[in-house]
């Protein structure tokens, strides 16, 4: 079909602020209220709350999304998940002659409708106005109106009461007669979501989204990490796991062992142990990484680029008070090698320490930005490319040279930036840049041409993470000399 398809694969042998998109997090977890099934994005903690409501003891999101913004994070898209049987509140409002003739439903499950009031008060020129209330405080006004038709289409494309309520019409001529403010019904929250739950809220991040890391805090198993492992591959994004509390290091690294050969184990990265947070009233809470985890990687992401890892010092937390087990440096090593990411406490403060991904093919893609910079190549050559597609090709092939130029365009600042390995001989000349960019008649035969195919190729070296420094310190006598 036409569009742009970007393809990548591993080659071996000699080698001869603005807000970067990618540092966007996506997130699923439950929340008090809020969308169900959608994505919705949010830029700080009271963005979150408005439409997803404060923190409750039972739910996952506030205090991971707090978290990540507390830790540096951006931006993040939220999908929230439901149990079986979760139900809306509802209100019915009438007309004279005690007649319904609006009806008001919660613009999603939870017990939260509860706390939804609506009041109806008597106009100045025959219609009415309609009040909207959440916790007491005055939300939305209708303003007077004349029919209950008009105060739906109100009510549904105001972007403050769609929020809260969905509304639908009944006697849609009708004037809705006064009414003292009283709440819709208390709907229901519902079981408890399960792995199913969480998994079909991934499906609300669409590839349309863009890169970045995925994650379902607090959840854990072979259920949520494979369904997270594919999102990842598929969409050009990075998922982000903790392990079960019950976990120690030992079996963090077992768990691990067996996605090594994971089709997209080059895109998982997995973080040991649990962090700890401040709670309300002064009582802490230990919560799973990937919040903190995802932040860090985005200030990464914004200050440097997704070559440069959310680890060490930029990794310094700022909200985060401590880890629920402590990682000393021969854990840390261990866990390393288990391709686990360590969270310890360094200097005194809290850091990520590993940038490790989960493949087994610790040559190509030892660490996660390694795939993390990949994908930045293949989601910014779609977006920059798309509007080549339906080029004329014609006899001059200047669409080859259009094609080039963007791609080089995406690749030049990344090796300015040290996101790419360039090549030097002896003499300290440059044998490469660390990239190659190829679209030419050999790939594109005149009968490929004619069916509208454009192939290009492109050929990167990125960069390796120096996570290991060694120093050797040698003592002289004072009759020797300093070596």
């Amino acid at each position: 079909m036409p569009g742009v398809r970007v393809t990548t694969g591993v080659r071996t042998g000699p080698t001869g602020v603005t807000v970067a998109p990618a540092s966007t997090y996506f997130v699923v977890g439950t929340a008090e209220r809020g969308p169900v099934g959608e994505a919705v994005l949010v830029q700080g903690l009271a963005d979150f709350e408005g439409y997803y409501g404060d923190y409750t003891a039972s739910n996952t999101l506030h205090q991971q999304i707090r978290t990540f913004f507390e830790e540096g994070g951006t931006r993040a898209y939220v999908s929230r998940v439901v149990g079986g049987s979760a139900t809306v509140g509802t209100k019915t409002l009438n007309s004279s002659g005690a007649t319904p003739a609006l009806l008001l439903e919660a613009a999603n499950p939870g017990s939260w409708s509860a706390n939804v009031d609506v009041s109806v008060e008597a106009g100045t020129a025959g219609g009415f106005v309609l009040k909207l209330f959440y916790n007491d405080v005055l939300k939305y006004t209708t303003g007077e109106v004349a029919t209950v038709s008009l105060a739906v289409n109100k009510l549904n494309t105001s972007p403050v009461a769609s929020i809260y309520v969905n509304a639908t019409a009944i006697l849609g001529t009708a004037v809705l007669v006064p009414a003292v403010a009283s709440a819709l019904s208390t709907g229901a929250n519902g079981s408890a979501a399960t792995s199913a739950n969480y998994v079909a809220g991934l499906t609300a991040f669409g590839e349309e989204l863009g890169a970045g890391a995925v994650a379902i805090p607090g959840q854990f198993g072979a259920t949520i990490y494979n369904a997270l492992l594919d999102h990842a591959g598929v969409n050009s994004r990075i998922a982000v796991m903790g392990f079960d509390p019950s976990f120690d290091d030992d079996d963090a690294i077992a768990e691990v062992a067996g996605y090594a050969a994971h089709e997209y184990a080059s895109s998982a990265s997995f973080y040991y142990p649990h962090v700890v947070v401040p709670g309300a009233g002064g009582v802490s809470l230990t919560l799973s990484p990937e919040s903190y985890v995802a932040a860090k990687r985005s200030m990464a992401q914004n200050k440097v680029g997704p070559w440069q890892p959310g680890a060490g010092v930029v990794s310094v937390a700022s909200f985060i008070t401590g880890t629920s087990a402590t990682v000393d440096k021969t854990t840390g090593d261990a866990l390393d090698a288990g391709r686990v990411n360590a969270i310890r406490v360094i200097q005194g403060t809290v850091r990520i320490y590993g940038a490790r991904s989960a493949s087994g093919d610790e040559e190509n893609y030892r660490y996660i930005t390694q795939q993390d910079t990949l994908n930045h190549i293949v989601v910014e050559s779609e977006r920059t490319l798309e509007d080549l597609v339906f080029s004329v090709i014609d006899g001059r092939r200047t669409v080859f040279g259009r094609t080039e130029a963007r791609l080089i365009a995406i690749l030049e600042p990344i090796r300015a930036a040290g996101g790419l390995f360039e090549a030097y001989d002896a003499n300290n000349n440059q044998i490469d840049p660390g990239y190659s960019v190829e679209v030419t008649d050999a790939l594109n035969p005149t009968e490929q041409l004619a069916q509208g195919l454009i192939r290009a190729k492109v050929g990167v070296r990125i960069s390796s993470v120096g996570d290991r420094i060694e120093v050797e310190v040698v003592k002289s006598n004072l009759t020797s000399s300093v070596v």
